[in-house]
């Protein structure tokens, strides 16, 4: 699956399931900063469980990773082409 496209589903999803309303969210916006937070978390890992089929491991789950929803497609999209 394209990266672009698991951004885009990302987005979609915390712009309506994590964030609120006013919080404009684009692939670079720091998720933290803009009050990402564990119960947040949680909701992203379950959506991605969902979706396509798989937990993130703990150790894939860093600051690193969680920067943005462009990181977190990358990550998806990567372990997505090594199952």
């Amino acid at each position: 699956m394209d990266t672009r496209d698991i951004e885009s589903e990302l987005l979609g999803f915390l712009s309506r399931e994590v964030f609120a309303p006013e919080v404009n969210l684009a692939p670079e916006t720091d998720l933290v900063s803009s009050g990402f937070d564990s119960m947040s978390l949680v909701r992203v890992l379950l959506f991605i469980e969902t979706k396509y089929g798989f937990w993130i491991p703990e150790s894939e789950i860093t600051s690193e990773t969680l920067r943005d929803a462009r990181s977190l497609a990358g990550t998806v999209a990567r372990l997505l082409d090594e199952s």
